[in-house]
C-alpha cells in the first residue's frame, strides 16, 4: 500500500480479484456467532460497501466490454447474454450488471459514490431511477445533491422527498415538456 493513498497496489486486475476473493472467502468461512454483535454489524455494513464498490467495478469493466463488443469473441450477441451464458447467471442478475454497464456513462458521480463506499447498489440504484426521470440538463446536478444528502445522513424517505422538489421544480421549468 502507498503511504499516500489508502488503495492498495496489485500488478494486475487477476492479482487484485484473488486478493478479492480470498478475503470474501475468510470471512464466509468465519463463524459470524462466534463475534460479538458489534463485530457482526461492523462486518455487515462492511459488506455492503464492499458490495457497492464491486458494483462500480464491475459496471466500469462491464461498459468497456460492451462498447468493444467483447461478447461477439464468443458468439453472443449483447453483453447480458454473454453474461448469462459465460458465468452463469440468471437474465434477472444479467439485466441488472448490464443497467449498472449504462448507468456507468450517465451516472458518473453515483458510481464513483458507489467505489467509495458512500452509498449502498440500492441507493444508488434508487438515486439513478429518480434523476432518470428529470430533463437531461438537471440530472448530474440531481445526482450529486443526492449524494452529498445521503452522506449527510439523510434516509431513502428523505431522499425521496428532496428529489420529488427537484421533481416539481424542474418540471414548472420546462411545463410543455
Amino acid at each position: 500500500m502507498s503511504a499516500t493513498s489508502a488503495i492498495p497496489r496489485f500488478a494486475s486486475a487477476g492479482e487484485a480479484l484473488e486478493m478479492a476473493r480470498a478475503a470474501l472467502g475468510y470471512l464466509a468461512a468465519a463463524d459470524a456467532a462466534q463475534l460479538s454483535d458489534e463485530a457482526q454489524a461492523a462486518c455487515l455494513r462492511g459488506l455492503e460497501q464492499t458490495d457497492a464498490t464491486a458494483t462500480a467495478a464491475r459496471a466500469s469493466f462491464l461498459a468497456a466490454f460492451t462498447a468493444g463488443q467483447g461478447y461477439s469473441a464468443d458468439a453472443d450477441y449483447s453483453a447480458r447474454a454473454w453474461l448469462m451464458h459465460k458465468t452463469g447467471i440468471t437474465r434477472a442478475a444479467a439485466a441488472s450488471h448490464t443497467a449498472w454497464g449504462n448507468r456507468a456513462g450517465t451516472h458518473p458521480v453515483v458510481v464513483a459514490a458507489l467505489a467509495a463506499g458512500e452509498v449502498s447498489e440500492s441507493w444508488g440504484r434508487a438515486i439513478c431511477q429518480w434523476t432518470d426521470k428529470l430533463p437531461e440538463q438537471y440530472r448530474q446536478e440531481s445526482d450529486e445533491l443526492l449524494v452529498k444528502a445521503a452522506g449527510a445522513g439523510l434516509g431513502l424517505a428523505d431522499l425521496s422527498a428532496l428529489f420529488a422538489e427537484m421533481y416539481q421544480r424542474a418540471r414548472s421549468e420546462l411545463p410543455d415538456q
